[in-house]
């Protein structure tokens, strides 16, 4: 029997990496690697079977399922994505697991292990023989201790908010504090299986280490929890994502908080007096170990065993073939009137900067305008005050020189009135 590991070879999230890293450690060797989101074009050699073990996010493209008929699984840890269109995923839900080779697929290997509580519900509602095995992460052994073991501190993915807070809690903190992040570059695809490898295995090292742990990232609490590394969680369960994925796990750290409590109250504990982690996660744990091994080993102790042998699935290529063009019409279905109301919003959507622009110099047009106007009526009321002026300077000067006539003629006619009276007085 060979072995294939199940990756996610577009992944930006080391998180992918590390439960790949996680499975990894399971396998006798590795015969082949799967890409996660087109395991149905995977073909083996001769097409002989392969033993995987499918611990992933699963069901970003629904129509890709069911794996090819040559992968032989187990289904543990899986999470069941039934986000739609607008998170990036597909516009069917069910389509893909009521009927035909999606559903006999699970129903012919399973029971299947979820990790997550509304994985376990969809499976359940849909008829599909389920349970909860907790996240492949759980099962990470500890690292390999470096000389600085318990002289550092390690944040993992917070917000500016968050961390701020942090700094703020380790304030008088004489520990050294290192920033990571499980975001990586579009370059992370291009490398090798054994370069992504040792980044996983370096990142989980440095965990290994570290005094405690402050994080934001499910597969950094769940590792950490694995490592037996202390580890404060800080969720924003509002969000929807998180309560789903989080909520199996959130009774297993010491110290579970909420971006709201943080942000209103800071973190309420000291530092310095920072216990062990719970042991909750230990049965799940070992029954997940338990599970994985025995599986393995089965798959080892068949040999080079022929793939009609231990196929469990019994619809034929024609049947296959029919479900995936059915499940694609019923995409585009869907999804093409989804495409079309996300292309006319789109170009509404780029047509506004255009009319903001046309409005804008509409705007400014009439600006312009009524400063024109205004200055006009200045103007125009300065010229009017100008001439009102000029009208009483002149009614002024008008009165002035009649009061002198009248002034000029009220002494003349005095001085003739003396001149009369004094020839009647010496006439």
């Amino acid at each position: 029997m060979k072995f294939g590991l199940v990756m996610h070879d577009k992944t930006h999230n080391l998180g992918d990496d590390i439960q790949s890293y996680a499975i990894a450690q399971f396998m006798p060797r590795i015969d082949y690697f799967m890409d996660r989101e087109h395991l149905n074009e995977f073909q083996s050699e001769n097409n002989e079977p392969v033993a995987a073990i499918f611990a992933a996010w699963w069901m970003w493209q629904k129509w890709n399922w069911p794996p090819a008929d040559c992968i032989i699984p187990l289904f543990v840890s899986m999470h069941i994505n039934n986000y739609g269109i607008d998170n990036r995923s597909s516009p069917i839900t069910t389509e893909w697991i009521e009927k035909g080779p999606g559903r006999e697929y699970f129903e012919a290997y399973g029971p299947v292990g979820v990790r997550d509580l509304p994985s376990l519900e969809f499976l359940t509602n849909n008829g599909i023989p389920t349970y909860f095995s907790g996240c492949i992460t759980l099962t990470l052994p500890k690292q390999r201790e470096t000389p600085d073991k318990d002289q550092y501190i390690v944040i993992a993915d917070l917000n500016d908010t968050l961390k701020a807070k942090v700094y703020e809690w380790l304030a008088d903190c004489d520990l050294e504090i290192r920033e990571v992040t499980h975001n990586t570059d579009k370059h992370n695809a291009e490398l090798s299986f054994e370069e992504r490898y040792k980044n996983a295995e370096d990142l989980l090292t440095l965990y290994q280490n570290a005094k405690f742990v402050v994080t934001r990232r499910l597969h950094v609490t769940l590792p950490c929890l694995a490592m037996g590394v202390p580890v404060v969680s800080i969720v924003d369960m509002d969000h929807p994502g998180n309560i789903t994925r989080w909520k199996p796990y959130s009774e297993w750290t010491n110290y579970m908080l909420t971006d709201k409590q943080v942000k209103s109250k800071g973190i309420p504990f000291d530092w310095r007096e920072f216990p062990e982690n719970k042991n909750l996660h230990l049965e799940t744990r070992n029954a997940l170990i338990e599970k994985i091994q025995s599986f393995v080993s089965e798959m080892e102790a068949l040999g080079d065993v022929p793939l009609e042998q231990v196929r469990k699935t019994t619809y034929t290529a024609e049947e296959l073939h029919n479900f995936r063009y059915e499940l694609r019409y019923v995409t585009c279905e869907k999804w093409l009137p989804l495409s079309r109301r996300i292309t006319r919003e789109n170009a509404e959507f780029r047509r506004q900067p255009k009319l903001e622009k046309k409005l804008t110099q509409q705007l400014e047009k009439e600006k312009a305008a009524h400063a024109a106007t205004q200055k006009l009526l200045e103007e125009t009321k300065k010229e009017a005050a100008r001439k009102r002026k000029i009208e009483e300077e002149y009614k002024i000067k008008a009165i002035k020189k009649r009061n002198a006539v009248i002034f000029g003629l009220s002494g003349l006619v005095g001085a003739l009135l003396i001149i009369t009276a004094l020839l009647i007085i010496f006439g």
